[in-house]
């Protein structure tokens, strides 16, 4: 006797995936025989790429880069401690969407750095399926890889290119039945090596290379006009106000409840600030000059430094005037009234120490240090909070807010405000195993350990040796000052417990 053959609601929204997106943001309603918990908040979480805490003026910052950013935060609760586990795009969302530090999920690297295969149903978007529809949309290709892994537990997955104004024809090529991931590898890896190295193909790297900037200029100078310095590109062609209309119209179609996972490229590198920001801050402002570092990998001098700081902020000026929009949506729809809105970001930048942006080996707080707002549902005042709170915190305080379990396999906790009780003593760590190989020992990487308003660094690579640094966070928030040469006991006794951390996640792999 042939099988039973039967539809599931989440098979009805994985064919909207074919349509066009005005049709695939409408059925989000629970298509079973279970009607919608009208009682259970939607949850919005929006990422800002490489969005960095020490850059923005309620966190301290010289400049004012994000005034409508703090108009909306004056209603919703500030974490002013918040770390990311990671420090670059792979192992930042991928312990934000999992709840558990890079030593877990193991997701290392650009490109191939896949959560670990035990890991990955134990994550975001399953543990809220049973309450919740969800939402994804990646605008970062390597975030959308991430998504891509974890897509059957998404009921709507938005491509990345959606609000794009270049469309790369690849990687949603019916060659690879729609896999990213096979077509990033395929072709980015193996043919056009756009990237450092050689190509595979004699002759098709650089003819895409061609036709790409063909297409650029093209597209440039048709949609350019706002942006002097060229339009953002992810790498593909984008506009800051594309990208907002499209999220408002994802959000104005949402059904209760709805999980809605949006990670938007801004501001991430390339700084192109639009023509209204293009001359802002040029202030004659110069932060605090700190030493090249040994392990720095271009070295860049003052001036270059300062001068793609100050791009960097004119560029988030730029997109917290777009995003404006979005925040008044927020404000004049009836959302706030039912939903949790999480504001955050995977990873910071880096301007100091000869590195600019964040593929560095090198762990500073403006890397890891991001802001974290949470609007509660008709939440009417501020409220700050001061405890350290990490990135895979996240997860356990969505499951708690949403009436779910929190997952035994979490290695986050409540935020507080949540559930959990202040704890000055709480340890917080953030990494970087970019070269390090996905199922071995750690034995090339960067590991923090942040806790009681002091941080330890351990570096620690075979070609450079092993190198300690630790800072008093309270009196040298700038980092400047190692006093781990001096052996204080309290370093000491963190350095014990980082290598003893380290010793234990590395067993399995030895």
């Amino acid at each position: 006797m042939k099988p039973k053959f039967t539809f599931s609601r989440r098979d009805f929204l994985k064919l909207t995936s074919l349509i066009p997106l005005s049709w695939v943001v409408q059925p989000l309603v629970k298509l079973d025989n279970q009607s919608p918990d009208s009682g259970k908040p939607n949850v919005i979480l929006l990422v800002f790429d490489a969005w960095s805490a020490s850059h923005i003026q309620f966190y301290g910052y010289h400049r004012n880069t994000m005034p409508f950013l703090e108009s909306f935060a004056g209603k919703t609760t500030i974490y002013h401690n918040h770390y990311s586990a990671g420090t670059f795009t792979v192992p930042g969302t991928a312990s934000l969407i999992t709840g558990v530090y890079p030593w877990s999920h193991r997701a290392f690297q650009l490109g191939a750095g896949d959560i670990i295969h035990s890991q990955v149903k134990n994550q975001i978007f399953a543990m809220l399926s049973n309450t919740h529809s969800t939402i994804g949309f990646a605008h970062n290709r390597f975030a959308d890889l991430l998504l891509s892994q974890v897509d059957k537990y998404i009921d709507v997955h938005i491509p990345s290119s959606t609000f794009n104004v270049e469309h790369s024809f690849i990687y949603t090529s019916p060659l690879f039945s729609r896999d990213e991931r096979v077509a990033y590898t395929s072709f980015e890896d193996n043919i056009f090596q756009s990237a450092d190295g050689t190509n595979s193909s004699l002759f098709l790297g650089s003819f895409y290379r061609l036709w790409v900037l063909y297409n650029k200029l093209r597209e440039t100078k048709q949609f350019g006009s706002n942006y002097p310095d060229g339009l953002p590109e992810t790498p593909e062609l984008f506009r800051l106000e594309d990208l907002v209309s499209g999220a408002i119209k994802i959000l104005g179609e949402l059904k209760e409840p709805t999980f809605t996972y949006l990670h938007f490229y801004p501001p991430h590198d390339l700084y192109r600030p639009s023509s209204e920001f293009i001359n802002k801050f040029n202030d004659g402002w110069k932060p605090v000059e700190k030493p090249i570092h040994p392990l720095a990998i271009d070295k860049y001098d003052i001036n270059s430094l300062n001068a793609t700081r100050l791009l960097y902020d004119q560029y988030m000026a730029s997109w917290d005037k777009e995003v404006s929009r979005l925040f008044d949506f927020l404000r004049t729809s009836s959302l706030l009234d039912n939903s949790y809105v999480i504001v955050t970001s995977d990873h910071g930048e880096l301007f100091e120490r000869g590195e600019i942006g964040h593929w560095t080996p090198l762990i500073y707080d403006p890397l890891i240090h991001v802001p974290l707002l949470i609007s509660t549902p008709r939440q009417k005042e501020r409220h700050d909070i001061y405890d350290f709170t990490s990135s895979v915190d996240i997860l356990p305080t969505l499951a708690h807010i949403t009436g779910n379990s929190i997952p035994t396999w979490t290695e986050g906790q409540l935020l507080p405000d949540y559930g959990s009780l202040a704890d000055p003593n709480r340890s917080i760590f953030s990494m970087d195993a970019k070269n390090n190989a996905s199922f071995a020992p750690l034995i090339k990487t960067s590991i923090s350990l942040t806790k009681n308003q002091t941080r330890l660094t351990y570096y620690k690579y075979p070609k450079y040796g092993e190198l300690y640094e630790f800072y008093n966070l309270a009196e040298d928030p700038d980092e400047l000052h190692n006093l781990y040469p001096s052996r204080p006991a309290n370093a000491i006794k963190m350095q014990e417990e980082l290598l003893q951390k380290l010793s234990e996640v590395n067993k399995p792999f030895e």
